[in-house]
């Protein structure tokens, strides 16, 4: 699956989730739903400052723990 579908997939299931969920789903989705539309604007270059800072602390943190090679960025 490419990942545009992936994210337009979650994307829906999240929203779905508050629609019918409740207090502690909702959170859940709202932290999921952030991610995903960071990731869309990432990819479709229109992200903002928040978006840039946030996939720059996940790819830190994936170097930090050895995931990827100081010089890779994941989401590039």
């Amino acid at each position: 699956m490419p990942l545009s579908e992936l994210i337009e997939e979650k994307l829906n299931y999240y929203a779905q989730a508050i629609i019918t969920g409740n207090t502690k789903r909702d959170e859940h989705a709202m932290g999921e739903l952030s991610f995903y539309l960071a990731l869309r604007r990432i990819i479709n270059q229109t992200a903002n400052p928040q978006d840039i800072g946030l996939f720059d602390a996940i790819n830190d943190t994936l170097q930090a723990k050895g995931l990827i090679s100081s010089k890779q960025t994941f989401y590039k």
